[in-house]
């Protein structure tokens, strides 16, 4: 009997360490589900929304975020103040308004954790995708920013491929760096970061 309440705590234990360990991934996964599925206006885009909310609500510590994802406290708290907002404005508005809100959270997602990111994609030794896109543009940039997105999500997932969605009107040095001076723009890199396409 105690043997079995040892295995029960550790297994609680384990599950705890995980999910405070994979703060990014788990986030941009759940949010990557969530923009797919209101993209097609699928049934289950509201648990979805569920799903990313309760993930994005854990109670994180701040030292594994500061130190290890290179974010602050506040600048999370912001992501999640920005959640609630889109939470709340998407319940009077469309499907197609939505997206371009979320889209919106989804570079906030981004700029957030931003160096971390950074480090992940090109230590990464798959092929993978660098898609610049921005927060701020004239409206047509705009659309094709996000359309781009959805199908990047999409080309990801089918494919297995690793991709990281950079906004460019805050960050601009991989765009700098790779002579990719517009958004939306993208470069395909292969396991050892040099570039396809």
């Amino acid at each position: 009997m105690v043997l079995r309440f040892y295995l029960v705590v550790l297994v609680v234990f384990a599950v705890s360490v995980n999910t405070s360990s994979q703060v990014f991934e788990s986030i941009e996964e759940t949010a990557a589900k969530y923009f797919i599925s209101l993209s097609n206006k699928d049934s289950e885009v509201d648990s979805d929304l569920l799903k990313l909310k309760e993930i994005l609500f854990r109670n994180y510590d701040k030292v594994e975020l500061e130190n290890k994802y290179q974010t602050s406290i506040n600048d999370f708290d912001s992501l999640k103040n920005h959640f609630n907002e889109y939470e709340s404005t998407i319940k009077n508005i469309s499907k197609d308004s939505a997206l371009v809100l979320f889209n919106l959270w989804y570079l906030h997602f981004s700029n957030t954790f931003y160096n971390y990111a950074d480090e992940k994609f090109f230590s990464s030794n798959k092929t993978k995708i660098l898609f610049f896109s921005a927060s701020m543009s004239c409206q047509c940039t705009l659309e094709m920013c996000k359309k781009q997105t959805i199908e990047i999500l999409n080309l990801a997932k089918e494919m297995d491929l690793d991709y990281w969605i950079v906004d460019s009107y805050e960050h601009n040095d991989l765009q700098i760096k790779y002579e990719t001076f517009f958004a939306p723009s993208l470069i395909v890199f292969d396991s050892h970061n040099n570039v396809l396409y």
